[in-house]
């Protein structure tokens, strides 16, 4: 393989790790916009400034790694990347939702167990 082949697909992989990056940075991002921000029109100013740098910072890399040219196999790169982690990131959060929700509807069910037998209690003591 030559040097120049080599070269391309470590711009790819790189292309794909920065897709990977972008999108793990947004979903975070839109974890801490549902938990402090309430407000639509801070959401979106959120969001406008997220894409803002996203775009600056994947023009520079590009500049850097590249000098300055737009080769397409670098931004199907950076897509497959985000489409990649997103995948991977459904998964796992898939699976850290079903624990929660059986967690939660296992806890439920012995409170629920709990306070039924203690209803029984009193309605039997009250009848004596």
């Amino acid at each position: 393989m030559s040097s120049y082949i080599r070269l391309e697909i470590l711009l790819f992989f790189r292309a794909f790790e920065t897709g990977v990056g972008m999108l793990v940075v947004y979903r975070l991002t839109d974890m801490l916009k549902r938990r402090l921000f309430c407000d639509r029109m801070w959401n979106s100013t959120v969001d406008i400034l997220y894409w803002l740098l996203a775009g600056l910072l994947l023009f520079t890399a590009l500049y850097q790694c590249n000098y300055g040219r737009i080769r397409f196999f670098m931004l199907a790169g950076v897509a497959f990347g985000g489409i990649f982690a997103n995948f991977v990131l459904n998964r796992l959060l898939f699976l850290v939702k079903r624990c929660r929700i059986s967690s939660y509807r296992h806890t439920k069910r012995r409170l629920w167990c709990n306070r039924r037998g203690r209803r029984f209690e009193k309605v039997k003591k009250e009848k004596k």
